[in-house]
């Protein structure tokens, strides 16, 4: 499982003055890149010297608490390899203050070369970087983590 604390800022906020729930997915991005970085790669620059895309293919949330704008949130992150080319980054948004569940949810990408576009295996590189995540409890709807 990976980690890593987040700033939200106003303009994350709704004029509620509460997180916008979309932002939700883009946190769980923020804490996927810093998984990148935390290997001593960037992302996008590794996806650019192997010749893949990661396109996200499915997305899901559920929400229990509001984030009020300017607080700070912890993200965890753990990955299910869903084959050879697909993984599952499983996310928590947590509170800064009693680490409480704010909410939870999932992204699922699918490795594509980024000529042809077809769907291929994920390289050793990235797949290294993802196990790092790698979720360590089985999977409740009982796919493989380690496939």
């Amino acid at each position: 499982m990976f980690e890593t604390r987040l700033q939200t800022y106003w303009d994350d906020a709704d004029p509620a003055g509460q997180v916008f729930f979309a932002h939700f997915f883009r946190f769980a991005e923020y804490a996927e890149t810093e998984l990148f970085r935390s290997s001593g790669t960037e992302r996008m620059k590794l996806y650019r010297d192997l010749d893949v895309l990661m396109p996200r293919v499915e997305s899901f949330a559920k929400f229990f608490k509001p984030i009020p704008a300017e607080d700070a949130v912890f993200v965890r992150l753990q990955t299910r390899f869903q084959g050879e080319k697909t993984v599952r980054m499983e996310f928590e948004v947590l509170s800064v203050h009693d680490r409480s569940l704010l909410a939870e949810g999932y992204i699922t990408a699918v490795c594509i070369d980024r000529q042809s576009r077809k769907s291929r295996p994920l390289p050793a590189a990235m797949r290294e970087i993802f196990a790092r995540a790698q979720a360590e409890t089985p999977d409740p709807h009982g796919r493989d983590a380690t496939s």
